[in-house]
């Protein structure tokens, strides 16, 4: 189903008439795209509240956005991601730790988001009622975020008015945007299930759709079977007495009125059996802006911009929250450091990190010397706009960052969502799967220099990017926010 288009939107006039609630999981990469949201509504005049976490109040707040912190039991301080991480340590990488993962990050959230999401209906609606102008509510709410939900199956929500005998006044629940930052992991009759990591199969090969339906049925049963049980307790707990006995993963993108993925339908493996409401709306655009107070590395300018030595400028990260840099960063630089016709920048993936001794090779330890680049943090958009290649752990920004900016990859990741995200890396024929999240520096230097002599993955790479440029998922964003306002 295509989005609703420019002309649909009656009046700019109307647009401040709309308060938007957003709502986003903890986790950098699902954060980030959301404060981008938040940042064009604002900037169209919206008045958006967004509950998260204080590490991102600045964030947050740099958005436009009102900062609304979440309940003290999903902060760093006084949550379980520390203990949660450390025993995740203890399963292996892949179906194991994922399935602890469910357990935990996902399920163990849900009374803290509940308490987090109640709470900041409760602002806005005082918000809404001491203004006294009739705002409409709009609840945006990422899809990994499931402290929403027990209100779109039966939860009262927070009353504020008294009618004359004493009793609370019902209020209608606020209509809802699902925002999916994730590979789209709606279970669907003609793929593997969510996160088998499998590619799809041919319409006519029947064994492998046996094969699917088997996976599907020993994931629900066996794997995820507590966790799939735990969810829809915790939810009815909440006030959501009529949950449907439904996985909760698909559950998060088609509880919403409307869910919009964020990115191109190219993205994605086909996917004719979607539910009307669920939508494409394309990819964020690349930024050329950075972080207020940002200042480019000392080498920058000359290494990079103007590149004097023609070098390929081949890019790795780790990420936001693996920070394991023997995982992928050490290889990707024991794999290209002395190579004289590449610059390796690292992306350590956050300010203030450092990369810790043991990592680099000996000879680009003391500094910038060889052709090696370390850095705290860069923004994805300011370096892949002069990169050739991005070695990655396959986090699903990262990849949708690459693309729209025209650049391959190499995806080396298992864990979370990331071995999926490698898949459709595969898929797309846009860069190349490790299939690992711990390749040698034999595997990694071989798909780099493929992707540097194999012209086709530039081609598909750029191939992409103009096709993504055609659709502008902030706009398609506020479209539907109006749509679902009622002002379209």
């Amino acid at each position: 189903m295509s989005p609703t288009t420019t002309s649909d939107i009656q009046s700019e006039e109307l647009l401040p008439e709309i308060l938007v609630l957003c709502t986003s999981s903890t986790a950098p990469g699902h954060v980030l795209p959301l404060t981008a949201i938040a940042r064009h509504l604002t900037s169209r005049g919206f008045s958006v509240t967004f509950v998260g976490a204080p590490h991102h109040a600045d964030l947050i707040s740099s958005s436009g956005a009102s900062f609304f912190p979440v309940h003290e039991s999903l902060t760093i301080e006084k949550g379980q991601y520390r203990q949660w991480g450390a025993a995740r340590a203890a399963f292996p990488e892949g179906m194991a730790r994922m399935a602890q993962d469910f357990k935990t990050f996902f399920i163990g959230q849900i009374p803290g988001q509940v308490e987090s999401t109640r709470a900041g209906l409760k602002h806005v609606l005082k918000k809404v009622k001491a203004e006294g102008l009739g705002r409409k509510i709009v609840i945006i709410n990422e899809t990994m975020w499931f402290g929403f939900l027990p209100w779109k199956w039966g939860a009262e929500l927070p009353s504020l008015d008294h009618s004359d005998n004493g009793e609370e006044s019902p209020l209608l629940t606020p209509p809802s945007l699902g925002i999916n930052v994730t590979p789209l992991m709606l279970d669907a009759d003609h793929l593997p299930p969510f996160p088998t990591c499998l590619l799809p199969s041919s319409d006519d090969n029947h064994s492998a759709r046996k094969r699917d339906r088997v996976l599907k049925d020993w994931l629900y049963r066996f794997v995820v079977r507590e966790a799939y049980d735990g969810f829809r307790d915790l939810i009815r707990a909440a006030g959501g007495l009529n949950v449907p006995d439904e996985w909760m993963i698909n559950l998060s993108v088609t509880a919403h009125n409307t869910t919009l993925q964020l990115c191109h339908p190219a993205l994605e493996y086909p996917r004719p059996d979607l539910p009307p409401h669920v939508k494409f709306a394309g990819c964020v655009p690349p930024s050329g802006a950075v972080p207020k107070g940002f200042v480019f590395p000392l080498w920058w300018q000359a290494d990079v911009v103007e590149n004097v030595e023609k070098r390929r400028i081949v890019v790795v990260s780790q990420g936001t929250l693996a920070r394991d840099y023997s995982m992928l960063l050490a290889p990707t630089a024991k794999a290209l450091a002395g190579r004289e016709d590449v610059l390796l920048i690292a992306l350590l993936g956050k300010g203030g990190l450092e990369v810790p001794p043991g990592i680099l090779p000996a000879s680009e330890e003391q500094g910038d010397v060889g052709n090696v680049r370390v850095v705290d943090f860069i923004p994805y958009d300011a370096v892949l706009k002069y990169a050739d290649v991005m070695v990655f752990n396959a986090g699903y920004g990262g990849f949708v960052h690459c693309v729209v900016n025209g650049v391959p990859v190499i995806a080396a990741g298992l864990t979370e969502d990331k071995c999926e995200v490698s898949a459709r890396v595969e898929w797309t024929g846009v860069g190349i799967n490790l299939r690992t999240g711990r390749p040698s520096a034999e595997a990694v230097a071989s798909a780099v220099d493929e992707i540097l002599t194999n012209p086709k993955y530039r081609a598909r790479a750029r191939e992409l990017a103009t096709e993504v440029s055609k659709e502008n998922a902030l706009e398609v964003v506020e479209k539907e926010v109006c749509v679902l306002a009622g002002l379209c």
